[in-house]
């Protein structure tokens, strides 16, 4: 596609994933209150959680047991439990986006992580997924704005010691 199109999905995503984060939760996990999905693959599960500090804790204390005390500590003050509790995908990439000859998105794919989660959360997971395509960068920061900078640090720090 030409910039143009591309541009055009862009607006088109930034829209959708802004009328799914309009739906709140009051617990973290899986939609029918199922356990959440944390890490890198859905064998990395837990909750679910009926409070975004239960959330936390189990992010610092159960998942990275290998993380350095320092770290924790560093991370414990990135994760705050203020978040709204929001509907999010949890896996957008461009894999999962089917789009039309015209450049028109038809159908988001891979529902398999979606829940409830912190706003935050729709944000760490889709910029793991910086590689897909030359321009994705570019555009994913058109569909989710630059935010949750200190969430994104810590959450990315405390990736390397997720247990598997």
């Amino acid at each position: 596609m030409d910039s143009t199109r591309k541009q055009r999905v862009a607006e088109e995503l930034h829209g959708h994933i802004s009328e799914l984060r309009k739906l709140k939760g009051s617990y973290i996990g899986a939609l029918g209150r199922g356990k959440a999905i944390i890490g890198k693959f859905s064998s990395l599960e837990g909750g679910p959680f009926d409070s975004e500090q239960e959330f936390n804790e189990f992010i610092l204390f159960d998942m990275v047991r290998t993380a350095p005390d320092l770290l924790r500590h560093y991370t414990k003050h990135a994760l705050s439990g203020d978040h709204e509790i929001v509907s999010t995908h949890g896996d957008f990439a461009p894999r999962n986006i089917l789009v039309d000859e015209e450049g028109y998105v038809t159908a988001i794919l891979d529902w398999e992580s979606a829940g409830w989660y912190p706003e935050y959360w729709e944000y760490i997971r889709a910029f793991r997924h910086l590689k897909p395509m030359p321009d994705w960068p570019i555009y994913l920061a058109l569909i989710l704005p630059p935010k949750y900078e200190k969430e994104y640090i810590g959450m990315t720090f405390l990736n390397l010691f997720l247990r598997t």
